[in-house]
């Protein structure tokens, strides 16, 4: 049931227990603030029209057992359950549970939320991932694998769901898998959505529940053979977020898939006749793509993975230029997944969206899309300052009143929760060394184009640098 594509932040769940990184890290100063901390594996941020923040947060799995298909294609049994949740942001920085949502749990990793998307006022969110296990009977668990509608007494309401559009036209050849991430509300006024399970970009009326394909994107070139694309040297293309341009064209970032070739991820250029470009190219493991009120694009860098494996503080918020020319704005963060600003500029980024329960968090960095900062590069490693919480955070009921929807006027910027530290400190080390020679994997994990994740590729990449030891898989 997991998907192979955003499991990519999965593997950060193995590597920052093995870095012993903490919930609430201290930021340099200048650098970024905490808006919000406690949070697991989010993977999703957005600036509602009203100014408040709006995070998606994976869960941490449930007390239900199904049956569930792992990254490397093995029947396993998996937990499912309502721990995910969308929370609620407001200007003093309180936190406001929304909505639960489902979260599936497959070894360490869980699956939940991706995006959000506000059409006509009412939230939407992308949630959970589904792979065919080959039988007839394989169909989604409930409210996953499809677009959510929030509901202001805090139920869900079903607007759309990917899988029966994947079921029937499979459109990228590979393992049936969806996993609808990355969301943006097109010059149309349909919801666009980014499947990374089966690697297309889909066009959504919430209204009647229709689901359009509009392109299917093309394998990447690989490192090894793959078993899913008829054993050539391929690897899944991994769609995660959407933004548009002046024309109407949908920008698409890709994360890529295993083995994550630094500089082998995209940004594509989606023509309103379904035409397919390459836009920016010479990218890393991109994970979200967003337009600032500057009119630029940026994209988040979720790592560089090499031979040694992931390297801790290697995230960053990139500015997109067509062609080559793209440059990092923010540096130094922990695995982030997502980004969004506000109307002076403001990013808010998810960061640890692979790691263990609690260590999740929003942080602001001021500025950055306000077309006034010169093209600085922020420094925004952070560093741990205790060990993670051991038990999974618990997650709170949906609170019983609803809250006002959204409207246009803008409200003020969330207070930051802690305290800028006066110097960054130095970057954790790994507890155990890597092995010396990382043996290719016998079997290669899906990682799109029927994938289930964005996190879901790095777990294979964990497993061979890890020596060829057996990891399981997560995304939300």
């Amino acid at each position: 049931m997991v998907g192979r594509s955003v499991w990519t932040l999965v593997l950060a769940a193995a590597l920052l227990v093995g870095y012993g990184v903490p919930a609430a890290p201290v930021m340099a100063q200048d650098g970024p603030v905490v808006v919000a901390e406690g949070l697991n594996a989010p993977q999703g941020v957005l600036v509602a029209p009203d100014g408040s923040i709006w995070v998606v947060d994976s869960g941490v799995g449930g007390d239900t057992e199904v049956n569930a298909i792992n990254p490397m294609g093995e029947r396993v049994t998996a937990t499912f359950g309502d721990t995910g949740r969308v929370i609620r942001i407001g200007a003093d920085g309180s936190q406001e549970v929304m909505v639960a949502l489902p979260s599936i749990l497959i070894g360490e990793e869980a699956t939940g939320g991706a995006r959000l998307a506000v059409i006509d006022g009412e939230v939407y969110v992308a949630n959970g991932v589904w792979v065919s296990d080959g039988s007839p009977e394989s169909v989604p668990l409930p409210n996953t694998a499809a677009i959510l509608r929030i509901n202001a007494d805090g139920s869900l309401t079903e607007a759309a769901e990917t899988w029966s559009l994947e079921k029937e036209l499979n459109p990228d050849g590979s393992v049936i898998e969806t996993h609808p991430y990355g969301m943006a509300v097109g010059p149309d006024g349909l919801l666009w959505v980014a499947d990374a399970g089966a690697n297309t970009l889909l066009r959504v009326d919430v209204n009647s529940g229709a689901v359009e394909l509009l392109a299917t994107f093309e394998p990447l070139p690989g490192a090894f053979p793959n078993p899913n694309l008829g054993g050539e040297m391929l690897t899944d293309a991994v769609p995660t977020g959407i933004a548009f341009d002046d024309e109407g064209n949908a920008l698409v970032s890709l994360l890529s898939g295993f083995p994550f070739i630094p500089g082998s991820a995209k940004v594509l250029k989606v023509a309103p006749d379904g035409g397919v470009t390459v836009y920016a190219d010479g990218l890393t493991m991109l994970t979200d793509l967003r337009r600032g009120p500057d009119g630029a694009f940026y994209a988040v860098q979720f790592a560089v993975f090499t031979d040694q494996g992931p390297q801790f503080g290697s995230g960053a918020l990139v500015r997109v230029e067509e062609g080559g020319a793209s440059v990092p704005v923010v540096e130094g963060l922990a695995f982030p997944t997502s980004v969004d600003f506000n109307a002076d500029g403001d990013a808010y980024i998810t960061i640890f969206g692979g790691g263990p329960p609690g260590a999740g968090q929003l942080i602001m960095v001021a500025g950055v899309a306000s077309g006034t900062t010169g093209g600085a590069v922020v420094a925004a490693t952070p560093a741990p300052t205790e060990e993670p919480a051991e038990e999974p955070v618990a997650t709170p009921e949906p609170t019983a009143e609803p809250t006002e929807e959204p409207t246009q006027e803008a409200a003020a910027t969330p207070v930051p929760t802690e305290e800028l530290a006066e110097e960054p400190m130095a970057l954790p080390t790994a507890t155990q060394p890597p092995a010396e020679e990382a043996p290719a994997p016998t079997t290669l994990p899906r990682t799109g184009g029927g994938a289930a994740g964005v996190a879901l590729a790095v777990v294979g990449l964990v497993a061979a640098w890890l020596g060829g030891i057996t990891l399981r898989r997560r995304i939300r």
